[in-house]
């Protein structure tokens, strides 16, 4: 009798601490997805907004399928330093390659990740191509 008490105490401990551990990793994840960049994805809109705020285009192309794209949106723009420069100085634009083959073939992003900084009318001024630490991000931008 005393082993079957146990066990329901060993099994209440247990379920207790899964469900901390759940809601420790539900909160780490709304508060990562509260701090996230606001990317439009339509490339009209972005060229109307830069011609309106003077500000150049940030076209992050990228598939759901790369990885380093994934580590990118995770480690590098979710960087503080990273975040408050993009925000501040470009229009922010991300397209999926998969869902946007013509765009995607018109600026050439035929590797991913393909960073490409355009003007308000479209005109690429520079490409950076590959994986991004933010501190390799902030030099070039």
């Amino acid at each position: 009798m005393r082993g079957y008490f146990i066990g329901i105490v060993v099994i209440i401990i247990s379920l207790l601490v899964l469900v901390l551990s759940i809601h420790t990793l539900t909160s780490k994840e709304t508060q990562t997805n509260t701090n996230s960049i606001q990317w439009g994805n339509d490339i009209n809109q972005a060229m109307e907004e830069a011609k309106k705020s003077n500000k150049t285009i940030f076209i992050d192309f990228y598939a759901d399928w790369c990885s380093y794209c994934g580590e990118m949106d995770e480690e590098t723009y979710t960087d503080p330093q990273v975040k408050e420069k993009l925000t501040q100085n470009y229009v922010l634009l991300k397209v999926d390659v998969d869902e946007n083959p013509d765009l995607s073939s018109k600026y050439k992003a035929y590797s991913l990740p393909t960073i490409v900084i355009v003007d308000s009318s479209g005109n690429e001024m520079k490409r950076i191509i590959g994986y991004q630490t933010p501190e390799q991000l902030l030099s070039q931008i």
